[in-house]
């Protein structure tokens, strides 16, 4: 498994750097630590040989630090945009990791401008790493929907993480229909056949239902045997109800499929994954079906 750890020397990216070496398997585990000088005009040779002599310092730091703790890391330096440079990079590595926020949030919650384009800009898997709750086992939520993506997200989980000390959490939400079938009065006009009564709405969730518990069956049989699972099923949009299981369970990773889809209805509103990413209390895998 090769590993881009993205570091600049703010508690943020230490601090998701950390989280990220508690989450992903240590076995047959390269990484390597990159740190991004900003990029300056060629006029300006001096400057941007300070800014790079300021970046080694903190790669340096931050790999005496590791192999303080048993872990081997290869430092490199690279001068130009953050967010391109990785962005680019993150294409030659099973996983790319990065800091929530910047030097200047102080805040948890929020992307700071550099993993906000990362995370959506990335055609590789991203981890936004955040600290964790606990020192306990690990809490994974996985949202599934039967999708293409979803399943893929599962099984980037299954190769990037040791399951067998973690605990999963695989939840399925029940997205509320637009139509409610419900107040006869509503329906005037309309001609029903009379020879059985049957409650539509109630009909739509036995089925929806229905379809969520195969969904969580086949997403189960995808993971490890052994491996602690627990499903879920909730009714509502999908977003809140995410973020809200991952609030109230204490989650130390959400992972989650991310289409990547750039239409005006997702420019507008926003992905699901997206919006996991930006609010979530907790560290966030993305993984894009183009992987």
């Amino acid at each position: 498994m090769k590993v881009l750890m993205a570091i600049d020397g703010s508690k943020h990216a230490t601090g998701a750097l950390t989280t990220a070496c508690r989450i992903l398997s240590p076995r047959n585990r390269e990484i390597e630590l990159l740190c991004v000088a900003p990029g300056v005009g060629p006029k300006h040779h001096v400057h941007r040989a300070k800014l790079c002599r300021r970046a080694k310092r903190i790669v340096d730091t931050v790999r005496v630090a590791l192999a303080a703790e048993g872990i081997s890391v290869k430092p490199t330096v690279q001068a130009g945009s953050p967010a391109q440079v990785l962005i680019a990079a993150s294409l030659n590595y099973d996983v790319t990791v990065v800091g929530a926020q910047s030097h200047n949030n102080r805040s948890q919650r929020g992307l700071g401008p550099i993993a906000s384009r990362v995370a959506e800009h990335s055609n590789a898997t991203v981890l936004v790493g955040r600290e964790l709750q606990s020192d306990a086992g690990i809490k994974i939520l996985v949202p599934v929907d039967g999708s293409e993506g979803s399943l893929l997200a599962l099984d980037k989980l299954v190769a990037l993480v040791d399951l067998s000390a973690a605990d999963v959490t695989l939840v399925h939400v029940v997205e509320t229909p637009w139509l409610h079938a419900g107040d006869d009065q509503e329906w005037i006009g309309y001609e029903e056949e009379k020879e059985e009564e049957i409650d539509p709405q109630a009909q739509f969730e036995r089925e929806f239902e229905s379809e969520g518990d195969a969904i969580l069956e086949n997403a189960r049989a995808r993971l490890p045997v052994r491996t602690a699972v627990n499903t879920l099923i909730y009714r509502g949009l999908p977003t809140e109800e995410i973020l809200g299981e991952a609030e109230t369970g204490d989650y130390d990773l959400v992972v989650m499929g991310a289409s990547g889809a750039t239409d005006l209805k997702h420019q507008i509103l926003g992905s699901v994954s997206s919006k996991v990413a930006w609010n979530a209390p907790c560290s966030v895998l993305l993984v894009r079906a183009t992987d």
